[in-house]
């Protein structure tokens, strides 16, 4: 279902019509940012020509170029107001930029990390926004390749560093030999409590990404501190640390994963931990894998007992390695799909961390993120048996090749992207016995949009009920190929039912939403939703915040730039820059 654009949108579409000697950024508002070459001209990494007739041909690809730092300001209120129980800061992670000049990255996921934070006292109807590059060890040695570079080398520069998709250098093979691919601290945030549990210290904040450890910033300047996060405590994670991780509704503590880079022969693994709420590990595990595959989401149960995990079969071939080794393709491209192998899901035990349950999949699937994970006894003479269902956005059509490529050149996609939908997974589980079983598979809510980041109210988790509602980052205008995700869609996951998508205007394109409760919420719809608008008629972005309920538009705050298109954040209640 789609709706028309937010009321916010309308009136301010019908503002700018009527006006025609307002200018945003020396143009006129009836002519594109990107028609103007002055405007284009003005940015500190313009686009090339060629990238440049692309953007102007699908203009949400504009939401992919370089950002820039932006120190800490107070953006415009342009809309509504701040709900005055909204109080806290919203931290914001994605690739800043997935090229320098002329050469691009080779996937989307290697853009370099770019934290945005939105500090909202909704008291005082007031915002703060401010946005820098994560000064990762790769950030800063490109940061040095590019001062000893004349003008027309940085057109083209050499890359200093390897990334997982992206070669180093030129992309030589002898640049390349064993190149260790970097972290590129993109793709999440993660606020702690301070150390000593005291209210009067600010929390830490930390960048995420699969690629290494985190990278703490600082929350009010958003300047890198050190290379890598050292979580509290003597013992540190045996692996990297995933940009998705649970925390426990009752004690506050962490539950995440990480990759083990064992490419090759040899035992595949994948390590658990658990962090106390200030960073300080209390446990990890190394379970095996029956392949080297690629797990981006893992997800407690609503009663904090089961950590859940899928496996899709987009694996590295043990042979292919040495075409890593030798320099001759970076890690990421080796990944392959295997259609006469077996997705499995693994269930671990939350208190220890061990694997309970491997189940293979009766179909291939294949998912990046998981919403939830629900608990159901199903009687008290069942020996303790229960049921476990998963909702998860799942890949459909499935073509993960197809898919990597799309995300392999945001810039040079043609045909009509893949998304998901979301879908529910079932499976019977004896603690006993030890067996579990795939029960079924079904689609949560068949007329959904496609999307993608899905989010639900985390913090409503009573221990019988099951969560209702959940939002996702949604597309309006279904089999195109001038897609790209534009609005917000609020599912009804019990009845199936969905509301018409929300979008902001045409040329507008939302980003992934955040879920912030109200402070007095008795409802688990009850709350507000928190997003980017890039704008590519002006090249800049909104911060926005809508009903959860209604999806009714509160407040749009217009930022002086844009910021690229995010993965994930997270919300920190009441502390506010």
């Amino acid at each position: 279902m789609t709706g028309l654009p937010t009321l916010a949108y309308c009136l301010s579409s019908s503002s700018s019509a009527a006006s025609t000697s307002g200018t945003t950024r020396g143009m006129t508002q009836a002519q594109s940012f990107w028609d103007s070459m002055e405007s284009v001209g003005s940015l500190p990494d313009p686009p090339p020509p060629e990238l440049l007739s692309r953007i102007q041909a699908k203009p949400y690809r504009g939401g992919f170029e370089p950002a820039t730092d932006v120190d800490r300001y107070e953006p415009s209120i342009t809309f509504g107001a701040l709900p005055s129980d909204l109080i806290g800061s919203w931290a914001g992670n994605g690739p800043g930029r997935i090229r320098i000049g002329r050469r691009q990255y080779g996937h989307w996921f290697d853009g370099d990390g770019y934290v945005t934070l939105l500090s909202l006292d909704g008291s005082r109807n007031k915002v703060t926004f401010g946005a820098k590059y994560v000064r990762t060890d790769r950030f800063r040695a490109q940061h040095r390749r590019m001062e000893t570079l004349d003008e027309i080398q940085r057109r083209d520069p050499p890359l200093a560093s390897a990334g997982a998709w992206t070669p180093r250098g030129r992309g030589r093979w002898y640049e390349n030999m064993a190149a260790k691919p970097t972290n590129p601290a993109n793709t999440a945030t993660m606020w702690l409590v301070a150390n000593d549990a005291s209210v009067t210290k600010p929390p830490r904040l930390l960048a995420l990404c699969e690629g290494g450890q985190p990278v703490e910033v600082d929350p009010f300047t958003l300047a890198t501190i050190g290379d890598e996060a050292s979580f509290f405590g003597e013992t540190q994670p045996d692996s990297f640390f995933s940009a998705h991780f649970s925390r426990c509704l009752r004690t506050g503590n962490i539950y995440n994963h990480g990759y083990k880079l064992k490419p090759g022969p040899g035992v595949k693994e994948i390590n658990l931990v658990r962090l106390a709420p200030n960073g300080t590990l209390l446990d990890q595990y190394s379970s095996p894998m029956p392949f080297d595959t690629f797990v981006h989401d893992s997800v407690l149960d609503s009663q904090s007992r089961h950590l859940v995990y899928f496996l899709p079969p987009w694996k590295v071939p043990d042979a292919s390695i040495v075409q890593f080794l030798l320099g001759k393709s970076p890690f990421g491209k080796l990944y392959e799909w295997d259609d006469g192998d077996t997705a499995y899901v693994h269930i671990h035990d939350a208190q220890d961390l061990s694997l309970s349950w491997r189940i293979a999949l009766p179909s291939l699937m294949s998912v990046y993120h998981i919403l939830d994970v629900h608990r159901d006894d199903i009687s008290p003479d069942s020996d303790g048996a229960f049921i476990l269902r998963v909702r998860l956005a799942e890949l459909t059509p499935l073509d993960r090749v197809r898919q990597e490529a799309q995300f392999s050149d945001q810039y040079r996609v043609e045909e009509q992207r893949l998304m998901t939908t979301l879908r529910e997974y079932s499976f019977e589980l004896s603690p006993q016995s030890r067996e579990g079983r795939f029960v079924s598979a079904r689609d949560v809510a068949p007329d959904m949009a496609s999307c993608e980041f899905p989010v639900a109210n985390v913090g409503f988790a009573p221990v019988h009920a099951r969560r209702r509602y959940c939002w996702t980052n949604a597309l309006s205008q279904q089999d195109t190929d001038h897609n790209w995700l534009d609005g917000l869609q609020k599912i009804d996951m019990k009845t199936g039912t969905v509301s018409p998508v929300a979008t902001f205007g045409a040329g507008n394109y939302c980003g992934a939403p955040i879920f912030v409760p109200k402070s007095d919420a008795s409802r688990e719809d009850e709350g507000y939703l928190l997003a980017m608008v890039y704008k590519s008629g002006t090249h800049q972005s909104d911060a926005v915040v809508l009903d959860a309920d209604t999806l009714e538009t509160l407040c749009v705050m217009e930022l002086k730039h844009h910021v690229p298109y995010q993965f994930h954040g997270d919300f920190q209640p009441n502390f506010v820059v």
